[in-house]
């Protein structure tokens, strides 16, 4: 993922944290928000740039983003200094100059917030609700003055560390969850023209639409169905068809599934939800004997390729249409 500002240091601290024994810089990670401002002016006079807080809010008025600030301050040849130099910077421009929110500055914070939410660690998740309003005006203005909206999107997405269109599907999809459907609505609503992936976002209204008109969210399904997604998406819905949906769709979910299923990991998962969905319906015999395939595959390695010819998967498949064909 092409990343910019900010964003690449964030999305590096991210890398790190999950995994410690990455070979990087100890200020390319370090938690800049909490130094106080002495020590980064003092830092910055050590790389040689001597400013205190009001020549630098001074200085700062002349440009429009801390980028532009570095790049007219540093020399870019010492690359090291310059970027950490940059660190420095912005984390000044954040604090003294907030009255000047540059792109670069907006997404750093939402790259905070989602991170918070992330964690389960946000005490108030309005801040994040406010915070992807404004990316969606900010979004609207670039598309109002001619820009294109799934490359608007692309471009200020790589000012965040985060996928932000996957955070903004699984958010919407955690307020489904939590029965908190305007908000899920709004985000659909507001983002959907600007996501590359309409297939899962059109999924996401097909759930809302379950509970307040089923007949229209069946309609949906069959839609969604005919064309053809992914395997991924067709896991998603075959979870939600185990509680909402009938038999006849989600049937014909498992049996898409059969042409784009790869790997190890594919099939547990395919047998999980189908052990779920037989439970549910009391079919002691089918969920006995796909749980005991399940079981049987535990110690397989996830990643591995799936062998067409697997008897195990061979049998899975037959179960499943067998029990099709018991039901016409």
């Amino acid at each position: 993922m092409e990343t910019r500002g900010r964003a690449f240091y964030n999305f590096l601290k991210m890398n790190w944290e999950e995994d410690p024994s990455l070979s990087i810089e100890s200020w390319q990670v370090e938690e800049y928000r909490s130094l106080p401002l002495d020590v980064l002016f003092e830092r910055l006079e050590n790389l040689g740039t001597h400013l205190d807080e009001e020549r630098f809010k001074a200085e700062g008025e002349q440009y429009s983003s801390p980028e532009e600030m570095i790049e007219n301050l540093w020399a870019k040849e010492d690359l090291e200094r310059f970027d950490e130099g940059y660190l420095l910077l912005f984390e000044l421009w954040r604090r003294l100059l907030p009255e000047r929110q540059s792109l670069s500055i907006f997404c750093d914070q939402l790259d905070v917030l989602i991170d918070l939410y992330d964690r389960e660690e946000l005490a108030n998740e309005e801040l994040l609700h406010e915070a992807l309003a404004d990316l969606e005006r900010i979004l609207d203005e670039h598309v109002d003055q001619g820009a294109e909206p799934h490359q608007i999107f692309t471009e200020v997405s790589q000012y965040c560390a985060h996928d932000l269109e996957s955070f903004i599907y699984d958010f919407a999809s955690d307020e489904i969850d939590h029965n908190h459907p305007l908000h899920a609505s709004e985000l659909i609503d507001g983002f959907s023209s600007y996501i590359e992936r309409k297939k899962w976002f059109e999924f996401l209204q097909l759930r809302l639409l379950a509970s307040t008109d089923p007949e229209e969210a069946q309609v949906m399904i069959s839609n969604l169905l005919d064309d053809e997604p992914d395997f991924e998406l067709l896991l998603e819905i075959a979870r939600f068809l185990v509680n909402r949906g009938n038999i006849v769709d989600f049937l014909q979910t498992i049996k898409q599934a059969k042409e784009s299923i790869q790997t190890e990991q594919d099939f547990q998962e395919l047998l999980a939800i189908s052990c779920e969905f037989y439970r549910l319906l009391d079919r002691e015999e089918e969920t006995e004997k796909i749980c005991e395939i399940l079981k049987e595959r535990q110690g397989n390695s996830l990643d591995q390729t799936l062998d067409e010819a697997d008897p195990l998967l061979e049998e899975y498949f037959r179960l499943i249409e067998d029990f099709d064909r018991s039901k016409a």
